[in-house]
């Protein structure tokens, strides 16, 4: 009875909405790509700016000035206007855009990051629901086969076959069951009540019993702590780039106009300037050599996230191996364990053996079949995990 159960469980998997649409109306729900989206314009716009001021970043200076001279009868007028253009003929805004790319491609190494951690404590989560709301059905359904019991056994007591402790014994089992079902309800309605949080409208789909199709080297090569570090050693790289070509120089061209009311000058006066700004700090030098430092230091740490990455595999595919391993065992002794609760229901009830034994085989009965519950799921759960994350579909 239990495996047509199983059966019909694992084939019900394939039936059903699927995992990724959940995920993916989370993301709707929490506006991920959205703010990605939004920051990545953001950044367009100041790539923008750094590239039209690159030729056009313009000044306008202007002053007006009342002048009393001693030896003059009357105040004179005197207005300058000066407007001037900073040219970077030598490219050295290039640094700040290319570090603005690089930012762009950081926040969406971000954003996989948060979309990977968001799809596992879905899965999770969905697990959890699922093993709990087969725990709570078999719970119930031992309720009820045990209580017809109780209610045979409280006749046999008035009929002095069975002993007023026995019959207490055996309510005091049932409370205990009825309080683990309460709590299961509890935690089942609950967690539903969070999973729709992130999908609201949807129904939470079950795990389907996938066959794992990725490989270790797939896996790997999702490995976004590892992009994000060398993103961030690029980062600090071109710093340093732009640090060390600060002694660049600026060009300033410009025009100025002076219209002066003086009756001792000559009259209003026009000139146009170039200039040329050249910074020699060398600040700026120590400064693009620690940059380099850090960058090296940062990319010493891409062996550390790679195998940080393969122990995640490692975990996660033990525990698969482990899950497909042990249903294997159980699932070819659960008849058994189903024979061995009816001869023992048989046995009690004509009194062949005493509450103890009759309670231990019914809780070995019940923990196989909790076991295999929990193996079920484990074994979903890993491969769908590892299947998502090799694929990339969970990063798109």
């Amino acid at each position: 009875m239990f495996k047509l159960f199983l059966y019909v469980a694992l084939i019900s998997f394939t039936l059903n909405a699927d995992v990724l649409d959940f995920y993916k109306n989370a993301l709707k729900t929490l506006q991920y790509d959205k703010t990605y989206s939004l920051y990545k314009q953001a950044n367009s716009m100041q790539k923008d700016g750094i590239t039209y001021n690159k030729y056009a970043n313009f000044a306008l200076d202007a002053d007006y000035s009342k002048t009393k001279a001693s030896l003059l009868p009357n105040t004179f007028d005197t207005t300058n206007i000066g407007f001037n253009d900073t040219i970077d003929l030598f490219g050295k805004s290039s640094y700040k855009i290319k570090e603005l790319a690089l930012n762009v491609q950081a926040e969406k190494t971000l954003l996989d990051m948060q979309k990977e951690q968001l799809f596992v404590s879905l899965v999770s989560m969905i697990s959890v629901y699922y093993q709990t709301e087969e725990r709570l059905t078999l719970h119930q359904s031992l309720l009820d086969k045990q209580q017809s019991i109780y209610d045979k056994f409280q006749t046999l007591q008035q009929s002095g076959i069975v002993s007023q402790i026995d019959l207490l014994r055996f309510k005091n089992t049932l409370s205990q069951l009825k309080t683990r079902i309460i709590d299961e309800k509890t935690t089942v309605q609950k967690m539903k009540r969070q999973l729709n949080l992130y999908a609201p409208n949807q129904e939470i789909p079950l795990l389907k019993h996938l066959t794992l199709e990725c490989t270790k080297e797939d896996f790997l090569s999702q490995n976004q702590q590892e992009k994000l570090n060398a993103i961030a050693a690029k980062q600090l790289w071109v710093q340093a780039q732009n640090a060390s070509h600060s002694y660049l120089p600026d060009v300033t061209v410009g025009m100025n106009y002076q219209q002066l009311n003086d009756p001792t000058s000559y009259g209003n006066n026009y000139s146009l300037n170039v200039a040329i700004h050249m910074p020699l700090s060398a600040t700026d030098f120590k400064q693009s050599e620690a940059l380099k430092v850090s960058a090296l230091s940062l990319k010493s740490k891409d062996i550390e996230y790679k195998i940080q990455r393969e122990n995640e595999y490692t975990q996660r595919f033990q525990d698969y191996q482990s899950a497909t391993n042990q249903l294997a065992v159980l699932t070819d002794n659960i008849v058994d364990y189903e024979k061995s609760e009816g001869t023992i229901k048989t046995a009690y009830l004509k009194q062949y053996v005493d509450f103890n034994t009759f309670l231990q085989v019914l809780t070995e009965s019940l923990n196989a079949k909790e076991q295999i519950i929990t193996l079920i799921y484990q074994q979903s759960e890993q491969i769908i995990i590892l299947n998502a994350i090799a694929s990339g579909a969970i990063y798109e």
